[in-house]
């Protein structure tokens, strides 16, 4: 394997195939795009070759010893691979009928054996160690609703491992799913929560729910008082997802930001993350990829240091019940947290 570095010192791009003989390289192509974790600064992405003229198999391999590269494209920029800071990020090419191409991306973050020690965990639900997924995932019911379960309804060859969460059949029925049985605190590192859900369907007048993914401090179904979370209230807010940041001291209140993004009339995978930055004085929303919450991110009423959150928290609560049984199903979830001082 070869690798070539390019001018920028910024990131390291090393390009290799399944064979010795053919190397290839990224297009090197940078494109300026709001900084999720830092401000101003600008952040960097690549875009993939053209994956006719790649063999099948073919790796890339993204090395991020920084937060200026964030990611790479593929040819046309239909899909993006995301990459948190100082991590590795391996594509590999799975078909090449269309310039596109289809490629399988994965994250080895260097944080869970290095001196850094920071905390990286995806879950793709495929087995129920100690809780739901490998990452113990915590299911919470109330009535007669069943948690966190196997969902047959969305999964498919595409989407293996779905879950579901279900609210109890009451008026103030609730589900969710959370990770980690200690508590998380924002501030000394860039943290981040991701992942791939959608809802069966939408919230109506006689069965009306709130749906909440993100960084938050409630686990018993109601609304949380400290936390970093999108916010679906089709009763008080309408239909579209909104951005809201949480804090239950200095000061208290929210701020709510209107994404634009409507819920989706029908079943419709959404990737949704929600990103801290290092000091905890901003944060980034983002739904398929896109930024929602506004150039320069949220600045206000973020929880203190030392406010005990969920680093990963879904759920669903019922604001009406009559007859409809709603649900959520999540297809993956990831978490990330990078501290500032290594441990």
């Amino acid at each position: 394997m070869r690798s070539r570095k390019y001018n920028d010192q910024r990131q390291i791009i090393i390009a290799a195939s399944d064979t010795a003989l053919q190397i290839v390289s990224p297009t090197k192509r940078f494109f300026e795009i709001v900084d999720p974790l830092v401000g101003v600064a600008t952040l960097f992405c690549m875009v993939l070759p053209d994956a006719r003229t790649i063999r099948i198999g073919t790796p890339f391999v993204f090395e991020n010893p920084s937060s200026n590269f964030v990611g790479i494209y593929n040819a046309d920029r239909s899909t993006f691979h995301r990459l948190m800071p100082r991590g590795t990020l391996r594509v590999t090419l799975r078909s090449q009928a269309t310039a596109s191409g289809v490629w399988f991306s994965a994250v080895n973050d260097p944080a869970v054996a290095n001196p850094a020690y920071g905390l990286s965990k995806f879950d793709d639900y495929l087995s129920g160690l100690l809780g739901y997924g490998d990452t113990g995932i915590t299911p919470v019911p109330s009535g007669a609703g069943a948690a966190m379960a196997v969902s047959t309804l969305l999964a498919s060859s595409g989407r293996q491992g779905v879950i579901h969460v279900r609210p109890g059949t009451t008026a103030t029925g609730y589900a969710l799913g959370y990770y980690g049985a200690t508590p998380f605190y924002l501030g000394g590192g860039c943290c981040a929560a991701e992942a791939s859900l959608t809802e069966q369907a939408l919230s109506a007048a006689a069965d009306e729910y709130i749906l909440r993914f993100g960084i938050h401090n409630n686990i018993t179904g109601g609304a949380p008082t400290d936390g970093i979370y999108l916010l679906y209230d089709h009763l008080n807010l309408g239909v579209n997802l909104q951005a809201r940041n949480i804090n239950s001291v200095a000061g208290g209140g929210n701020t709510t930001v209107d994404t634009g993004v409507p819920m989706p009339a029908t079943p419709n995978w959404m990737k949704l993350r929600v990103e801290v930055n290092s000091a905890a004085l901003r944060s980034d929303y983002f739904v398929n990829n896109a930024l929602v919450s506004g150039v320069g991110g949220i600045v206000t009423r973020l929880p203190l240091t030392t406010t005990a959150l969920k680093l990963l928290n879904i759920g669903m609560t019922n604001s009406a019940y009559t007859s409809v049984i709603h649900q959520a199903n999540v297809d993956y979830s990831r978490i990330q947290s990078y501290p500032n001082t290594p441990r």
